[in-house]
């Protein structure tokens, strides 16, 4: 799975702009654009240019066209994008701490949202004039010769955090800053649970959760008593026996689905929980729904 993060960062197709862990980026489509499922380990804001673009999360669809602007949590997962080859935005990636130090800097006022009023990974920002300024007089850095000082980039990161956290508009990302603030770290469980039918490997887990490879491992044993690895192999299995029994998806769709690479291994392992391999289990199903039918 492809860390869109890391593919604008490490890529020369794209004028961009870092100061730490801040990156600007004018990311305009290329040819060989990711178009399967992506992941990011910061959060970022995106401002569309040019063109259109579909995202497909675990909850939800959006469709953003030129003037949209949306916030991103970090560890998130897109299942799908569809860029069209004209589509250009601006991207903003921000990590967690720099959003404390602009609210604690200025002494914002801010309460968390309740556990169970969490929204989407994705979240549509309210377009007015304020961030639309913003934003094009942030695109005018990249039309000059000379790139501005990382003074001014903090500075203008920093205008961007205090018009989110001052503006009724933009509540839920503010509510999101609310919870960034009272937490030290993210949430393994919250993360784990929400993503665990994403195919990454056990040290891109950890940089999700914003913890070392070790110290994801022991805290994962401490909440689960289970190692991390095993973890992941029960849910995806109980995953795709619902996908099995409640769509119409095929096999190989499924397998995907569920976070499983390779098919074989899939149907093993799935065998060797359920007694009987997906393609059988598909069968029955079909069976039996046409006998309720009859």
């Amino acid at each position: 799975m492809l860390n869109l993060q890391d593919f604008v960062a490490n890529s020369a197709l794209f004028k961009k702009f870092e100061v730490d862990e801040l990156l600007f980026i004018e990311y305009k489509c290329p040819i060989d654009q990711p178009r399967s499922s992506i992941w990011w380990h910061n959060n970022f804001f995106a401002f569309v240019l040019a063109g259109e673009t579909l995202f497909k999360t675990p909850w939800g669809q959006y469709t953003f066209k030129a003037g949209d602007c949306v916030f991103a949590k970090k560890g998130s997962i897109i299942v799908h994008s569809h860029l069209h080859e004209d589509y250009c935005e601006l991207l903003i990636f921000v990590p967690d701490n720099f959003i404390k130090s602009v609210i604690q800097k200025y002494k914002i006022p801010v309460t968390p949202l309740p556990a169970d009023q969490k929204g989407d990974t994705i979240i549509p920002l309210a377009v007015d004039d304020v961030l639309l300024t913003y934003f094009h007089s942030l695109l005018t850095y990249f039309r000059q010769s000379i790139p501005p000082s990382e003074i001014l980039l903090r500075l203008k990161l920093e205008e961007l955090v205090i018009n989110i956290l001052v503006n009724s508009n933009h509540l839920p990302v503010k509510n999101y800053f609310s919870e960034i603030c009272s937490s030290v770290k993210p949430s393994i469980k919250e993360i784990m649970e929400a993503n665990f039918f994403s195919n990454l490997s056990l040290e891109e887990f950890a940089r999700l959760c914003a913890r070392s490879l070790s110290g994801f491992k022991q805290e994962f044993r401490d909440i689960y008593q289970i190692s991390p690895g095993k973890w992941l192999q029960e849910k995806r299995l109980e995953y795709s026996h619902y996908l099995l029994e409640t769509t119409t998806e095929n096999i190989d769709g499924i397998c995907l689905a569920s976070g499983f690479e390779n098919r074989s291994h899939f149907i093993r392992v799935f065998k060797n929980k359920y007694g009987v391999t997906p393609g059988k289990l598909k069968t029955q199903k079909g069976v039996s729904s046409t006998s309720l039918l009859s």
